[in-house]
């Protein structure tokens, strides 16, 4: 009872926040859908942060961790930090180009560059066939914690929850979506570090839970890791991995253009590897602890993203609802920023304009049409066979990871040509699909990594060849 009581307080502050943010928000697309660019540092630090851990970064590390072993803060921590240098890569550029010519999509800037409405709808459709099943994660995400604290079916927190996000970002659009990932963030750090803490302190301390692990499962602590799942293959594939994919998220794509002025958005990529580097350590060790002897007689794993909560449940005392707020803040604070992104290039880069409505009000029925959607994905779609990160891995994470070329070669390759960047995308879309599905083998890699390469390949060949009129 004490959980379902937080979780309601917690829920009426962010929509009391969304409409607070709705007084302070002018009635233009650009402060509606960016904030008027107004975001500093700390805000722009909190909210890339907050939008960027999601349901994947508690639930999916630790169950993962607990299948695999430590070698997962590896390929996450060190993998995900890295990551920071291709957002300042390609952040300073898009934030330069919107602040000079109003993007405010990401499909905007790329359609522009190249002159062509077909390379915008295209970058656009692979934006969103790939996000609205990262969206949906976010909201199963919800409904595993809520069952497992709650007792309530999944399906009914999901919902809930999802309904919720859809309030408050209909009425406080990013500036209400910012200002709530500064206070997500906080708490879910502060939850992800008491709940590391007093689980140790409950499983006879940091040496004595690492130790009862090892015992239990040395695979755990050495390489390739449970399953043998590290390989080198493996390891390469990660940390390219988010280096491709993760600036194509456009729910972070769209914050570049938010930043204040360059300073911001510098301050920000410099702090953010310090955070990821101490906050993805959490999860694993929670997720590698869950094979203790202590641990293993109490647990009732019956799929790994449920490592977490019942290690919570069972191990944090007092603190495990705050602990698992600061989880539903995790993916709520990722999910209010796909679903106003996602309607953010629905309503702008689709051709809405002939109807002579306003682009907000398009915008927020998208928000409502959007979250039923994703409703409706989590009634039917989920295969929780998989996790919550396998399922990221196999959709949305290769799938945005074939823009990235597309994207450097806008910003940075003058020779680029349109007809290159269409043929990059729809083959290296294919490719993916083939080597995910095995047609193709991977010799161990993952599936996005064949899928960048060939579009790099074919965006290089075909620009060569076919010059833009």
């Amino acid at each position: 009872m004490i959980f379902i009581a937080l979780v309601v307080i917690y829920f009426i502050a962010l929509i009391s926040l969304g409409v607070y943010a709705h007084k302070k928000t002018k009635k233009t697309p650009e402060d509606y859908f960016l904030a008027n660019r107004s975001f500093g540092p700390i805000i722009l630090l909190f909210t890339m942060a907050a939008t960027n851990f999601s349901a994947f970064t508690f639930l999916g590390f630790a169950g993962n961790a607990y299948k695999t072993g430590l070698g997962q803060y590896g390929i996450m921590g060190f993998g995900t930090a890295i990551m920071a240098i291709m957002f300042y890569v390609i952040g300073k550029k898009v934030w330069k180009l919107g602040k000079e010519k109003g993007y405010i999509t990401p499909p905007e800037l790329i359609g522009d560059r190249f002159n062509s409405y077909g390379l915008r709808l295209l970058f656009m459709t692979v934006m969103v066939v790939f996000t609205i099943p990262y969206l949906a994660t976010q909201a199963i995400g919800a409904g595993i914690i809520i069952h497992s604290m709650s007792g309530f079916g999944v399906q009914i927190g999901a919902i809930v929850t999802m309904i919720v996000i859809m309030l408050y970002v209909l009425y406080g659009g990013m500036r209400g979506s910012g200002w709530t990932d500064v206070i997500q963030g906080i708490i879910m750090i502060l939850a992800m570090a008491l709940a590391v803490v007093i689980i140790a302190i409950n499983l006879g301390g940091f040496e004595a839970a690492n130790t009862a692990a090892y015992n239990s499962n040395p695979d755990l602590f050495i390489r390739p890791g449970g399953n043998e799942y590290f390989l080198p293959q493996i390891w390469f594939s990660f940390m390219l991995l988010w280096i491709f994919a993760d600036p194509m998220f456009p729910q972070i794509f769209s914050r570049f253009y938010t930043a204040k002025d360059e300073k911001s958005l510098k301050t920000s990529m410099i702090l953010y590897p310090v955070v990821v580097s101490f906050l993805f350590l959490f999860p694993v060790l929670i997720g590698v602890w869950a094979h203790t002897p202590q641990a293993a007689e109490v647990l009732n794993i019956s799929q790994p993203d449920q490592v977490l909560p019942e290690m919570v449940k069972n191990f944090a005392g007092p603190v495990y609802a705050f602990v698992m707020i600061g989880a539903l803040a995790a993916l709520m604070s990722t999910a209010d920023s796909q679903l106003l992104s996602l309607s953010t290039m629905l309503s702008r880069d689709l051709p809405f304009k002939k109807f002579k409505i306003s682009e907000i009000v398009i915008g927020k029925l998208l928000i409502v049409a959007l979250s039923i959607f994703a409703i409706i994905y989590v009634i039917s779609g989920y295969d929780s066979s998989k996790g919550i990160m396998g399922t990221l891995v196999s959709t949305t994470f290769s799938g945005l990871a074939v823009l990235c070329p597309t994207t450097i070669a806008a910003l940075y390759w003058k020779r680029a040509t349109k007809h290159g960047c269409i043929a990059s995308i729809i083959i290296g879309e294919v490719s993916v699909f083939l080597f995910q599905y095995e047609i193709l083998p991977t010799y161990g890699f993952l599936s996005a990594i064949w899928g960048v390469l060939i579009a790099i390949v074919v965006l290089v060949i075909v620009s060569c060849l076919i010059k833009t009129e």
